[in-house]
């Protein structure tokens, strides 16, 4: 992604996206960012001055949405260099302001940018990310589902020798770190089902039965379509080990019906129909989804995969609107 010279942009001054950003343009702007080279936006930030607080939000968010598009092209010392300069700007909205919209939006900015790092592998990045914010948010819940998370990564990258005690220790050690963390998340809101979720899936690994328990807590506390889908796909697994294919079926179905154009309800479905000797029903239900006009990103995919959190991200913008 080369940068554009100055004499290119026009009308896109550093202000300029910014108001765009806070405007409603989430999409372009960040794009426009990107393309800048770090020299020109260390010199316009110099030249902003000091922004509003509402203003703020949006400048930290537009660097923040620039770094996952340079993120998301493999440029990430520049993409770096855009979440420092989101950090420096929140660092100001807090010197300017401590009340609690401010201190909110900083721990959940920290927690999403944790998320990011996670979502790339960069475990050092995310823990110094989350290290630091947990010293000035003890209490916010999120900062501990990312963590727990970040946990969760690292038991997933690394191999596991079966046969060594010692790895299957530390691997055990480092779920329950996981595990402790979103209760502590729980603790602080009972309420958030992300937590809940994330809970039941490290207690699914250890194959402790309370993993139901937290998934239907989950489902029902959950105000995010995600969540719902995420919690009646865990059911359907759950049902599906314990041989109960008529409540995985249900599951299955309502995760279907919440997100249509999600791949992994077709896949659960189809291989239920299979294993109950009906092939041609099972590839009927996965000719429906390969001919379904609209696909959409499943959130499957970035929950087990590490992918940054979508939801919080959706949060975070709404928060730097200004209308």
């Amino acid at each position: 992604m080369p940068p554009v010279a100055a004499a290119q942009r026009g009308a896109d001054t550093y202000e300029a996206l910014i108001d765009r950003y806070a405007r409603g343009d989430q999409q372009d702007a960040p794009v426009l960012l990107a393309r800048w080279g770090r020299a020109e936006v260390t010199a316009a930030i110099g030249r902003a001055g000091r922004l509003r607080p509402g203003v703020q939000r949006a400048a930290a968010m537009l660097h923040t949405d620039a770094a996952v598009v340079l993120l998301a092209a493999d440029v990430t010392a520049l993409a770096i260099f855009h979440i420092n300069a989101a950090s420096r700007v929140l660092d100001e909205m807090k010197a300017g302001s401590r009340d609690a919209r401010a201190q909110q939006f900083d721990a959940r900015w920290h927690a999403f940018v944790a998320s990011v790092y996670t979502s790339r592998a960069m475990i050092d990045y995310a823990d110094r990310t989350l290290r630091d914010a947990l010293t000035s948010y003890s209490r916010e819940p999120l900062l501990y589902v990312a963590r727990g998370a970040l946990q969760e990564m690292r038991v997933g990258s690394a191999f596991v020798d079966l046969r060594s005690g010692n790895q299957i220790a530390r691997r055990d050690r480092a779920l329950e770190a996981a595990a402790a963390d979103y209760r502590r998340a729980i603790g602080f809101d009972n309420r958030l089902a992300i937590a809940h979720l994330r809970l039941g899936s490290v207690h699914a690994a250890q194959r402790d039965d309370r993993a139901r328990e937290n998934f239907e807590a989950a489902l029902a506390s959950a105000t995010e379509l995600r969540d719902r889908y995420l919690a009646h796909l865990f059911l359907g697994g759950m049902a599906e080990r314990e041989n109960r294919i008529d409540d995985a079926q249900r599951e299955y179905d309502a995760a279907r019906a919440l997100a249509p154009g999600c791949q992994t309800p077709y896949i659960a479905l189809a291989r239920i129909e299979q294993a109950l000797g009906r092939p041609d029903r099972a590839r009927e239900i996965a000719t429906a989804f390969t001919t379904l006009p609209d696909k959409t990103n499943d959130p499957w995919w970035d929950y087990h995969l590490g992918g940054f959190d979508q939801v919080l991200l959706a949060w975070l913008r709404a928060e730097a609107r200004i209308e």
